[in-house]
């Protein structure tokens, strides 16, 4: 055997090991390749959706925040009006309060000038009474015929 052959021999050896290495590399990785494809496949159309669909998305965003702020605006005005309401509520009560205390304080004292005048009006007519008795004349004779049993003596 000559060197030379058995090189040339190991040399095509070698290359048809390589090329069957190869063929069964692609072999394998024909799949990947594929799947690699289409989702390039698919990338590409996520990006003409976005194109197509982000700007009309977009701006129903911005229509949203606007109406967002203008809720805002709006329920502030209200509670602002809500607040000056219970503040005109709260003096008017306030007033009101104080009006009755007052007069509470006018019908009070009202009666009680009125009772303590009656009493001293009844105070004095018992006086006038007692002073007129016709007992005390000497006209007519007194007689206790058992009154303060009835409730009529007084």
């Amino acid at each position: 055997m000559d060197p030379v052959n058995t090189i040339n021999n190991l040399v095509l050896a070698a290359l048809i090991f390589l090329g069957f290495s190869a063929c069964a590399l692609l072999w394998t990785c024909l799949p990947l390749i594929t799947q690699a494809i289409r989702t390039l496949t698919a990338y590409e159309k996520l990006g003409d959706t976005l194109n197509q669909e982000l700007a009309p998305t977009l701006q129903e965003v911005r229509k949203v925040v606007v109406g967002v702020g203008e809720l805002k605006q709006l329920a502030g005005h209200t509670m602002t009006g809500v607040s000056t309401k219970v503040e005109d509520v709260t003096g008017n009560i306030s007033h009101i309060a104080s009006s009755a205390k007052h007069q509470s304080s006018v019908w009070s004292t009202g009666l009680l000038a009125g009772a303590k005048a009656f009493l001293e009006h009844k105070q004095e007519l018992r006086k006038e009474q007692e002073h007129k008795r016709p007992s005390d004349d000497g006209r007519q004779i007194a007689m206790d015929r058992g009154e303060e049993n009835v409730g009529l003596k007084r």
